[in-house]
């Protein structure tokens, strides 16, 4: 089980997170709830999935990374909209 605590950041600022996953399953959790990380992807060091949100608008958020160690931090596209980027480490 890979489980990281992680910052996205987004233009309407920083909002943490959690993911965890084993395999091709995953979740993520943050202030608004929860929800499966889909289109999941781990390679090596490349770690890819989408997680589909409700607030503040209906979208399917991209996530695109990297895992260097205990450190995480790749780009973020939130739907059609915006760019972002997230990073964190490693949970105990």
């Amino acid at each position: 089980m890979h489980i990281f605590d992680i910052t996205i950041s987004s233009p309407l600022g920083d909002t943490p997170a959690r993911i965890s996953w084993d395999g091709d399953t995953g979740q993520m959790t943050g202030k608004g709830g929860s929800g499966p990380m889909e289109a999941l992807s781990h390679s090596g060091e490349a770690l890819a999935f989408n997680v589909g949100i409700d607030r503040p608008m209906p979208m399917t958020m991209k996530f695109s990374g990297t895992i260097a160690g205990d450190d995480l931090s790749g780009t973020v596209k939130f739907g059609m909209f915006a760019k972002g980027t997230f990073s964190g480490t490693r949970a105990a």
